[in-house]
């Protein structure tokens, strides 16, 4: 599977991470993710679109706290059924930059995320705890 605009869907991903209505966010994981698909970072791996919602949801709240946005360095790339690309965490009053991270994503025949796995080039200096860890 090759997706026909890799940098419109990486695109579609980053603003996921950016958008305020949880009912939005919802819609937007069942469109981008097969129902068993996985995300995974440095601190979580979750599957199937409750749980990848709910992880959004709470990163989006932590991070939306700290003052931070997602942009999105349209620079993606497909190579038969994966995509990679890269974005940023910054500060969303001077768009100062605080974090370079990217994702490698596996795609299924429909185009949706079989795997996600997201990484941090630029780790940032604003760290979260675990869902389940905040107080």
């Amino acid at each position: 599977m090759t997706v026909s605009s890799p940098n419109e869907f990486a695109d579609r991903y980053v603003a996921l991470w950016t958008e305020t209505d949880p009912q939005t966010r919802r819609k937007a994981v069942e469109e981008l993710w097969a129902p068993d698909g996985i995300y995974a970072n440095a601190i979580a791996v979750v599957r199937g679109h409750e749980a990848i919602a709910a992880q959004v949801g709470y990163a989006h709240d932590a991070y939306a706290t700290g003052g931070f946005t997602f942009r999105s360095c349209n620079n993606a790339r497909c190579q038969h059924d994966t995509l990679r690309f890269n974005w940023v965490m910054v500060s969303a009053t001077t768009g100062a930059l605080e974090a370079v991270g990217f994702d490698f994503l596996t795609l299924d025949d429909a185009g949706r995320i079989v795997s996600d796995h997201q990484y941090f080039d630029t780790p940032p200096s604003y760290v979260v705890p675990p869902p389940g860890d905040a107080d």
